[in-house]
């Protein structure tokens, strides 16, 4: 299988149980069984309460954030990591996620997130040679750059 079938099937996978979970956890009623005890369940019941449930997932705005925060070291890896010529020359542009993947790193395969950017940086003659495409691989949290590569 793929490295696209493979992600795009882990993505539908996750995106439909969140969906099941979040449906699930929506509609929950505290319900009197026989003997008078109070009882906890997703059916509605003649003399109980639906009960209002927080939700725990994150919201649009959460993920937008953390995805900012991993693009953000993604650039910083980018800056520090590589033998520039001249550090202070590094432009870097469209820093974008592209998802999960797999890489070879220490001789085992790792499950990543990749991040891919634009970086074009001054030469030892002190002109800019072009954009050249750089791709940084995070974790699976994106809290941490585990390695980065430039072309």
């Amino acid at each position: 299988m793929s490295t696209l079938r493979t992600t795009t099937a882990m993505a539908l996978m996750t995106g439909a149980a969140l969906t099941a979970s979040a449906s699930a956890s929506a509609q929950v009623y505290k319900c009197p069984d026989a003997s008078g005890r109070t009882v906890i369940q997703q059916m509605p019941c003649t003399g109980g309460e639906k009960m209002k449930v927080p939700s725990t997932g994150a919201t649009n705005a959460d993920v937008a954030d953390a995805r900012g925060k991993a693009a953000g070291l993604c650039e910083a890896a980018l800056r520090s990591v590589p033998a520039w010529k001249d550090r202070d020359s590094v432009r870097i542009s469209r820093v974008s996620r592209v998802g999960f993947t797999t890489v070879q790193m220490h001789g085992t395969t790792l499950a990543v997130v990749q991040y891919v950017a634009a970086v074009d940086a001054k030469n030892s003659y002190g002109a800019y040679g072009g954009d050249k495409p750089a791709y940084c691989y995070l974790n699976g949290t994106e809290s941490k750059v585990l390695d980065v590569k430039v072309f």
